[in-house]
């Protein structure tokens, strides 16, 4: 069985994370996985049914939530 590494996030990084989640209730939605792969779906959903702007809003959306992990 492979093992990867997963690197710690540094310290700056991850209060910045805790203190925007804090603050926001949507961020602290964000984070939810079904809604990181719910948005992410939507994004190539509406890529393929060739809807631009809802392809864009889902997909900065789902960049968001991955993000904000």
């Amino acid at each position: 069985m492979a093992h990867t590494a997963r690197r710690a996030p540094c310290p700056q990084c991850e209060r910045r994370r805790q203190r925007l989640r804090a603050r926001s209730p949507l961020l602290n939605t964000l984070c939810l996985p079904v809604t990181r792969w719910g948005f992410t779906a939507l994004a190539i959903g509406a890529v393929y049914a060739e809807m631009t702007i809802p392809a864009l809003l889902a997909g900065s959306a789902a960049v968001l939530a991955w993000r904000y992990r």
